[in-house]
């Protein structure tokens, strides 16, 4: 199975960075990393990357900081981001859900549970861009319209003076032979 989606793995353990990597690749996605919240956020500006996943617990910026920000940003405040944490799942899932994220891996990553979430999220994101891509050709239809509207609604005054200056009859004559 290939695919083009692109999965960022945030960690500031090697070892933890190098297995979602190497897994990620595995099945066909192209891989990038980070090993710190600033590099992180360095990382989605210039690889655009489909999805993030991010690790709680890091120095400088924690993956709850990275998350926020994230989510601020109008370029990324849809960006399918899972929280990857060692910490109790049941009190990170409250601050993690605070933070903006969309969906949890515990440590140590249980391989089905972790393709089975980039999947649906990678899903999920797809229909959204979808969404954007049809919202913008409609917007694109909708200015076209209008400058046709606008267009007919100006042939249309013209043919009203036209048929004010000339006689009923003569006017009628006139638009009857431009029909033709």
């Amino acid at each position: 199975m290939t695919t083009s989606a692109k999965v960022l793995v945030v960690d500031d353990t090697p070892h933890n960075v190098k297995l979602l990597a190497d897994l990620l690749a595995v099945k066909g996605y192209a891989v990038a990393t980070a090993v710190n919240g600033e590099e992180a956020l360095a990382k989605v500006a210039s690889e655009q990357p489909d999805l993030v996943l991010l690790d709680v617990m890091m120095p400088g910026l924690s993956g709850y900081d990275v998350c926020r920000q994230l989510r601020a940003d109008p370029r990324t405040a849809l960006l399918p981001i899972v929280l990857v944490t060692s910490l109790d799942p049941q009190q990170e899932r409250v601050k993690g859900i605070e933070a903006g994220a969309d969906d949890f891996l515990p440590k140590p990553i249980n391989q089905a549970e972790l393709f089975a979430r980039v999947r649906s999220l990678l899903r999920i994101k797809a229909l959204q861009d979808e969404v954007w891509r049809q919202a913008a050709a409609l917007k694109e239809w909708n200015v076209k319209l209008e400058e046709r509207v606008a267009e007919q609604v100006a042939q249309l005054q013209g043919l009203d003076q036209l048929k004010r200056f000339f006689a009923p009859a003569v006017a009628d004559a006139i638009l009857s032979a431009g029909a033709k």
